[in-house]
């Protein structure tokens, strides 16, 4: 887990959440113009999952990169509230990919 907790990563918006690529691009150590590059080659997988229940109002993301994986759950105004970057080993790796 890092410690930019409080931080805003999107632009809120009541049926859309629109991430900053600046701030995800950094997590990974590349630039914009890397992220995307690598986005389009299909190299990069997100995924956006909306939180229920006791979690609504929650959104989780999550980001993929070879085995580097960025999460981070972000509130209704589009702060963040927890982040993490896991990296995967082995078998791992290559299992966890996101669709």
């Amino acid at each position: 887990m890092t410690g930019k907790k409080g931080r805003r990563l999107c632009t809120p918006s009541p049926d859309n959440l629109v991430v900053k690529i600046e701030y995800i691009a950094d997590q990974f150590g590349l630039t914009v113009d890397e992220f995307d590059r690598y986005r389009h080659l299909g190299l990069i997988s997100t995924c956006v999952e909306l939180g229920l229940n006791e979690e609504a109002g929650l959104n989780h993301v999550k980001c993929h990169l070879g085995n580097r994986v960025w999460e981070a759950v972000v509130d209704h105004e589009g702060t963040i509230v927890y982040e993490a970057t896991r990296y995967l080993r082995g078998k791992l790796a290559s299992r966890d990919k996101i669709t």
